[in-house]
């Protein structure tokens, strides 16, 4: 299958389940952040923050939120390998975590050999799976260390998919206050 359809099921995918959000998606590329952005303070590799008032376990990161052409996407600041960080996009519809292609070639991931299955609502198909040393959110890591590579097409570094968020308790989006709350289990 064409890297052009698989990109198209991945992408319309994400918007199909986002458009049942108040909020649906639509994207922007990982650029460095000046001091005063939201992403500026985790994004440098520190442990993500516990506010005063949170519960045991409880942490709370910055997540970017772009709204345009009638969607709005969610960006959350990812290391790769200790690289970055990189903005991925916080993708809940999507049941596997991935990775763009432009990014593997820049950090040198190594593929595996094997291939993943994706799934969009227009088609299916396969694509290459890379492993990886270590990642991170804004500090917390991630358990999954192969990664379905995939052509975003948007400038997007990757996307963090339910087969991640579903290691923590519960992840809540704030979007008045542009955080994302993890409150582990």
């Amino acid at each position: 299958m064409s890297r052009t359809v698989i990109t198209g099921l991945l992408l319309t995918a994400a918007l199909q389940i986002a458009i049942g959000c108040a909020h649906s998606r639509v994207g922007a590329v990982q650029s460095p952040r000046p001091a005063g952005h939201p992403m500026a303070a985790s994004p440098s590799g520190r442990a993500p923050t516990s506010s005063p008032t949170a519960r045991p376990g409880e942490v709370t990161l910055p997540m970017r939120v772009v709204r345009g052409n009638g969607g709005t996407l969610v960006y959350v600041p990812m290391k790769v390998n200790g690289h970055g960080p990189y903005e991925f996009v916080l993708d809940t519809g999507s049941s596997n975590s991935s990775v763009d292609r432009s990014l593997v070639r820049r950090l040198g991931l190594p593929r595996t050999g094997q291939q993943h299955p994706v799934q969009g609502v227009t088609g299916s198909g396969m694509v290459p799976v890379v492993r990886v040393h270590r990642w991170t959110l804004g500090g917390l890591p991630m358990h999954g260390r192969s990664l379905s590579v995939v052509d975003l097409g948007i400038g997007v570094a990757g996307l963090l998919g339910s087969d991640e968020l579903c290691r923590f308790g519960n992840v809540i989006l704030d979007f008045r206050h542009n955080k994302l709350v993890i409150q582990r289990r």
